[in-house]
């Protein structure tokens, strides 16, 4: 299998594991807590942008506005969990506000036209924020032990995954603008290995809205 088939293949499954996502949230919803309808949302709106995309691009051929749609999903929904987590709720707030009004902002002033021109730097700061927000949670959880060990395992798991998620999202956007005008090439292997990303993030997220849903059926 080459890059190119290989690279179709994987762009095709992320709705398809967002659908089964969506699915998995809707038959368990009666059941789930504040955090996992979160979590429920974000990939109910991560199918329905990526659903968009896919369609502005065959209708317009440009869908890079919805970049900036995509971060402000993110920072509403990781905004609201870590709310829901943490005690540092007004830093958190904070934390959202200051991303959501950079990026629209930046939608406004940000040639979102022209390919090679186009640098949001909001969907690198999105990620940074988002990371730090878990960190925040984290050394809560390191301060407060029996908090970790007794009621907060799988938040802990849940933590550490959307940290080394948006850790990686922050590390492959904020180059992408120079890889796509300096190697075309390089820049598609990146973007491929972001879906492959996104996508066991998607099942992850996917097996956690499961596991909350069948415990409290249980």
């Amino acid at each position: 299998m080459d890059f190119k088939t290989f690279s179709e293949i994987i762009t095709k499954a992320s709705p398809l594991v967002l659908f089964i996502g969506t699915s998995v949230g809707l038959y368990y919803y009666k059941r789930l807590d504040k955090v996992a309808k979160l979590l429920l949302y974000f990939l109910i709106g991560s199918l329905l942008i990526d659903l968009s995309s896919r369609l502005l691009a065959e209708i317009i051929g440009n869908n890079l506005f919805l970049f900036f749609v995509l971060t402000w999903l993110e920072l509403f929904v990781f905004m609201k969990v870590y709310y829901y987590l943490t005690r540092k709720k007004k830093l958190l707030i904070r934390i959202a506000t200051f991303g959501v009004l950079y990026t629209l902002i930046e939608s406004i002033y940000v040639n979102a036209v022209e390919v090679k021109v186009f640098q949001p730097y909001s969907k690198a700061l999105g990620p940074l924020f988002i990371v730090i927000m878990a960190l925040i949670f984290f050394f809560e959880l390191i301060r407060d032990e029996e908090k970790l060990y007794k009621n907060e395992g799988d938040y802990f798991v849940l933590n550490s995954m959307v940290l080394c998620f948006f850790a990686l999202e922050f590390l492959i956007f904020l180059p992408l603008n120079f890889l796509i005008n300096t190697d075309i090439f390089l820049a598609g292997y990146v973007f491929v290995g972001n879906v492959v990303f996104l996508i066991l993030f998607y099942l992850y997220l996917t097996y956690f809205i499961w596991k909350r849903g069948r415990n409290q059926k249980q």
